[in-house]
This record gives structure tokens, sequence and C-alpha cells, in this order.
């Protein structure tokens, strides 16, 4: 029998001194007197609390590192919409009504070129608030950058 082991079993969590007394066929009065003498449970508590501290630290890496791919993707959406946007724009007749319904260029391609403005303009008022798109958001551009 190996105090060290059954102490290292304890402190590092997921079994209680009852089960590795019975584990290890010692009596539990006798492991719980050892434990209490050598501060088990203190050691154990420190040693939760370091873990937590870890995981803590990884997700707030990750955390940083998903919004910060978020941003450069966000970037990228929004810079396609406004090219999209400026191509409409250039291909849009700067003539008269009566030219805009010859080239067959009239409300619809208005409307679309409205649209993906407000998409773009949502966007840049999430990213100004820090906050990340979600499905919800980049649903519209799957139609509006496709047609």
């Amino acid at each position: 029998m190996s105090w060290r082991k059954i102490k290292a079993e304890y402190i590092a969590g997921g079994i209680s001194q009852r089960a590795l007394a019975e584990k290890y066929g010692i009596p539990w009065g006798t492991l719980r007197k050892k434990a209490n003498l050598e501060k088990w449970n203190t050691k154990r508590k420190a040693a939760e609390k370091r873990t937590l501290q870890k995981v803590e630290q990884k997700t707030a890496e990750k955390t940083a590192e998903i919004v910060s791919d978020n941003a450069v993707y966000l970037e990228r959406i929004k810079t396609k919409l406004l090219q999209k946007l400026e191509g409409m724009v250039d291909s849009f007749p700067t003539g008269g009504a009566q030219e805009i319904k010859i080239k067959g260029k009239g409300l619809e391609t208005i409307y679309r070129m409205r649209d993906i403005a407000a998409v773009y303009v949502a966007l840049e008022d999430k990213a100004a608030k820090g906050q990340t798109a979600d499905m919800e958001d980049l649903t519209p551009l799957v139609v509006l950058l496709n047609e």
C-alpha cells in the first residue's frame, strides 16, 4: 500500500475517502485520520481551484480567438457586400426613367441594392458594438450575394 499514491488519487478528485479506503482495503477511520493530519481536503480544494483557473484561462483564450476569427470573417463578408453593391451601382443606368425601363433595371434592382446596404449596415453596427454575427444575420447573405 502506498499512502503517496492514495493521497495523490484523492487530491486529483473524483473519488471519496470512503471509496479509496474500500478500494485499497484500508479501514476508513485510518484513512480519514491520515487525510485530516495531512490536510488532504485543503490540498484537494487548492488543486480544484488551480484546475478551474486553467479551464477559465483556456476558455478566455479560445473565446478571444473565436471573436478575432469572427471579426476577420465579418470583414470579408462586408467587403463582398460592398463589391456586390458597387457592381450593381456601376451597372445601373444613369439616365432617366426611360433608360431604366429600356435596360430592364427597375425597382427589383433598387430593392436588392437597398437590402444589401441594410445587411452591410447591420453587420457594421454589430461589429461596432463588439458583437458577433449569428446565422440569422448571415442567412440573407446567401441570397443577396448569389443573385
